[in-house]
């Protein structure tokens, strides 16, 4: 048996294929068989019986079988409607398993699994780095998890002050709590095989304990990001509407947290730029709204 335990000879396919389904490319569908994989994914992501798990796109439902021997509820959220009667019928009678037609960039995965949930997927690559950000920092009830990413989109996720790929999603990921890099696939093992290899991130939430207000701290990063090249010292001046706010100059500020204001924006760690936005007066529910958290 290969990687991808057979490929187009999996049942699931030999099934779907008598319905008429196609690989849709606009989806970014790579079908993973391979059950080793899949269980890797679960165990990555602590996935345990009792558990509340989204998935997010289901597919042919395999990884979706898995999360369900293990006792997991399972709410399996997908996109291409042609694919929903062949995982109705696939579930059918199976009471951990919800399947749910709808956009995982749309849902609201909070008031669909409740107060505490984790998630596994195989994402398409085209909606990878937009999910995982999203997860990192608006899916309040999310606890931990495991997601196929490209391997490109993985090496962002969880690369480190100063490095070439450290950006936003970097940062994102550390504002959620550990993460980290499981296993690379290459193409062989999805059906069918996409030009570039794959790699499973696993993350668990833990706290940071930063005083910064997180609406500011995200606008001050993408605001220096966009403008990477740029002391911090240049590309603070250009963030006004996020000034001081007791008057003192951002030269003050990067004074008062030991911040060279010679640095590049690529070099600081999520640590550095909360210590800048709360020294500059920006501290979580202290001040009017308008500037809150959200």
């Amino acid at each position: 048996m290969n990687k991808n335990e057979k490929g187009a000879k999996n049942p699931a396919l030999a099934v779907l294929a008598r319905q008429g389904f196609r690989f849709k490319k606009e989806l970014g569908q790579h079908f993973l068989f391979n059950t080793f994989v899949l269980e890797q994914i679960a165990d990555s992501a602590g996935i345990t019986s009792g558990d509340a798990v989204v998935e997010a796109g289901a597919g042919a439902g395999s990884l979706t079988a898995v999360l369900a021997e293990r006792g997991a509820k399972v709410y399996a959220v997908e996109l291409d409607r042609s694919l929903i009667p062949y995982l109705e019928s696939r579930f059918q009678g199976e009471p951990l398993v919800s399947v749910i037609r709808g956009d995982v960039m749309k849902l609201d995965h909070d008031a669909l699994a409740g107060p505490s949930y984790k998630i596994c997927a195989n994402l398409p690559y085209h909606i990878s780095t937009a999910f995982v950000t999203m997860a990192f920092r608006r899916m309040k009830g999310l606890t931990s998890g495991a997601v196929l990413l490209q391997k490109e989109t993985a090496d962002r996720v969880t690369a480190l002050p100063g490095e070439e790929r450290y950006g936003p999603l970097a940062l994102a990921a550390a504002w959620f709590g550990e993460v980290r890099q499981v296993v690379t696939l290459g193409p062989e093992y999805f059906t069918p095989p996409p030009p570039v290899d794959s790699t499973v991130i696993a993350f668990r939430r833990q706290p940071h304990g930063f005083d910064a207000d997180e609406k500011v701290l995200w606008q001050v990063i993408r605001g220096l990001f966009t403008q990477r090249r740029k002391t911090l010292a240049n590309g603070l001046k250009s963030l006004a509407p996020y000034a001081p706010r007791d008057g003192r100059t951002w030269a003050e500020i990067l004074e008062e947290t030991g911040v060279d204001h010679r640095r590049r924006p690529e070099t600081l760690a999520l640590g550095e730029f909360a210590a800048i936005v709360t020294a500059a007066g920006y501290i979580r529910s202290r001040f009017p709204d308008g500037c809150s958290s959200g």
